[in-house]
This record gives structure tokens, sequence and C-alpha cells, in this order.
């Protein structure tokens, strides 16, 4: 029976529950709380009073380093306008200092950007003018790149605008530029009297070789006689109607040259036979017949039958057959009263009424008529009265460079 008792296990005495009272006026009531829910309830209360806690010093910590960046912002901020300050301070010195001559400044630069403008018209005007000059045959200056019409030495300056590097002096940048258009201006009139003096250089050799051939020469447009004067030659700085003045009679002289080199070309100034022997000339000689003084109107050049004989000049053919002591004949008319003779052909290729070019074939070479071998008997006529040829050869001979 005692064994019995003291082997039965022992039950622990539990924890007694905690209580609380709710007294609401004279009606009481008892709240029991087991242990495990009131530890809970604790450490719950802890931790938030630990979270608060630290909430609480994070944002005053917080405070603490927003100030500390507002204040450090007001440093830079204060050094930034300390800076500003300086800097204004330092312009309104250099403003200061560059006042006298801003208005010099901007006048020189208005100044430039209308000189700028004028070239620029110039330019244009040059450029038709060179046009005109090559489609001449005229040597336009290698120099001077006027085609384009406008000038590539140009500064932004030139142009209104003012924005040039920190580094560099506008001043001294205005400078180049304006020397720069004073070279350009000079190059123009440069090119200008060049093209007007190659024209008229040129115009005076052909019109001296068409008044020896005794033709006609037409003068140039304003060009009289009784003129005079001392040389003055045109400024760089010429004004536009000055300058318009004198491309026009540029312009004048390349259309006179080129009529007088129509002119020209219109004349029988080649040979009718290359690599030809002459073996009797213009003038008076011995009749190889007659054997007696006799007037030979033309030139005989000597040639195998059937070689070429062209025509010296463009023209009409106005005859073309059996000619007595011309033998087979062809006759071209050049107007102006200008006519050529091609003799003793073997045969005739053309036939009247026909238009020729200047090197056209107009027969073949024989001895038909009065003749004593193989040979073409040439003749240039002026109205009707015969010419010697040798003087329109020797003037194509001096004219070959200019046509």
């Amino acid at each position: 029976m005692a064994t019995a008792t003291a082997s039965r296990p022992r039950t622990q005495p539990r924890k007694p529950a905690f209580r609380i009272y709710i007294v609401r006026q004279r009606a009481i009531r008892e709240v029991h709380l087991r242990p495990w829910l009131a530890v809970t309830v604790a450490v719950l209360g802890g931790l938030f009073f630990v979270s608060y806690f630290a909430a609480t010093g994070y944002l005053v910590f917080r405070d603490d380093l927003l100030a500390a960046s507002f204040a450090r912002q007001a440093r830079q901020r204060v050094a930034y306008e300390d800076r500003i300050a300086s800097l204004r301070a330092d312009i309104d010195r250099l403003s200061g200092r560059q006042l006298l001559n801003q208005e010099e400044f901007e006048e020189r630069l208005e100044d430039v950007a209308s000189r700028q403008a004028l070239l620029d018209q110039r330019q244009k005007s040059l450029a038709d003018l060179g046009r005109a000059a090559r489609s001449a045959g005229l040597v336009v200056p290698d120099n001077a790149a006027f085609e384009d019409g406008a000038s590539e030495d140009v500064d932004d300056l030139t142009t209104g605008s003012i924005d040039a590097p920190a580094d560099r002096d506008p001043g001294l940048a205005l400078a180049v530029v304006e020397t720069s258009l004073d070279d350009l201006a000079e190059n123009q009139v440069a090119f200008l009297e060049e093209v007007a003096s190659d024209a008229a250089e040129r115009s005076g050799r052909i019109a001296t070789v068409l008044e020896e051939v005794g033709r006609n020469v037409p003068k140039a447009k304003g060009n009289e006689d009784a003129m005079g004067g001392p040389f003055i030659p045109m400024p760089s700085d010429a004004d536009p109607e000055t300058f318009r003045d004198g491309v026009e009679l540029a312009t004048a002289q390349i259309e006179h040259f080129e009529t007088l080199k129509e002119t020209a070309s219109g004349l029988p100034l080649m040979t009718p036979m290359s690599r030809a022997s002459i073996t009797s000339r213009f003038g008076m000689r011995t009749d190889p017949f007659r054997r007696r003084p006799a007037m030979h109107s033309g030139i005989d050049f000597r040639a195998p039958s059937g070689e070429p004989a062209k025509a010296t000049a463009p023209g009409k053919v106005i005859s073309a057959g059996y000619n007595r002591g011309y033998g087979y004949m062809v006759e071209i008319d050049h107007g102006g009263g200008l006519t050529t003779r091609f003799a003793h052909l073997s045969k005739i290729v053309t036939k009247k009424g026909q238009s020729v070019a200047k090197g056209d074939i107009i027969g073949r070479t024989g001895s038909t008529g009065r003749s004593t071998g193989p040979h073409l008997h040439y003749e240039i006529r002026v109205n009707g009265r015969a010419t010697d040829p040798m003087i329109f050869i020797r003037a194509g001979e001096q004219l070959s460079p200019l046509l």
C-alpha cells in the first residue's frame, strides 16, 4: 500500500492565471489571463516602445542631416554668388574698356557686310563675263576663279556674325577680313582689265590684217577716232555704277572680237593644197606658151593629177564646169565681193549652187585647159579683180593663233 502510494506520479501545480479586474460602477468583472498570453502582450508592448523610440531617434537624427545638408548648400550658394559677382565685375571692367571702341567696331562690321554684298554682286557680273570670254576663245586669267560668282575667302564676321572664338580678338579678325576683301576687290578689277585688254589686243591684230587684205573693219561699239585724256585706271573700290560700266565695256570688246573673228573666218586665208610647192606666183611672168611677158592672175601649185583641191573658206559655188583657158574650173562666192577660183581640174566633185564649208574638197587636180602639166591654178578676186592670194595666205598664218 505504501509502495503503491510512493510510485504514483506527482502532478505539478498549475501556474496561477493573471487576473484583471474591471470595475464599472457597482459591477466588478474579472478577466483571467493565461501566463503565455501575458508574456506575449508584454513582448509586443516592449517591441512597440522600442520601435517608437527608434523612429523618434531617427527623425531627430534625420533633421540633423537635413540641417547639415542645408548648411552646405547655403555655403555653396554663397560661393557661387561670390564667383558670379566676381565675373560680373570682370565683365563690367572689360566692357568699360571696350565701350569707346564698340561704336567704331560696329561701323566697321557694317561696312564689311556691305562690301561683301557689293563684291558678291561684282562676282556674278564677272562670272558672266568670264563665260563670255571663254566662249569667244579668249584666255581667262588662271589666278582669278570667278566662275562660282562668290568669294570663298569669307570670314564669319563678313556675314554679320560676331560669334568669334573666345580666344580670338574680334578686332584682329575683322582686320583680317577687311584685308581679304581688299585683295578680292583688286583681283576683280585686275580680272576685268585683263579680259578687256586681251579682247582689245586680239581685235586690233585681226583689224590690222583685215585692213591689209582690203576688207572693211567694223568698229567697236562706242569707239571713236577723236578721243584722248590721261590714263586713270579703275579703282578697286569703284562704285557699283562705275564697275558696271567697266563690265559693259569689256563685254563690248568681247563682242567686237567675235565680230572680227567671224569676219576673218569667212575669208580665204588657208592654202588650197597642203604640202604643195608653188611653181608660179601672182603678177608678171613669161607666158609658157607665147614666151612673152604676161600677167598671171593667181598662184600655181604643183601636184600630181587626182590630188584634192579644197575650199579655202565657206561659200556657195557659182560656177562648176569647163571655162576655156581655165579648163575644168570651180568658182566659189564668199560674200562681200570676194570669190575664189580653182582651175585646170581633172575632175569636179561639186556643182553650181552648192554650199561648201572651209576645207571641203571641190575637185581633183589635173592639166585641163591652157596648162603645161598637172597643177592647180588658184585665184582670189575682190569685186571681180584678181588679187595676190599670198596676201590672204600670209594673213591666215598671222591670224591662225587668234581664230
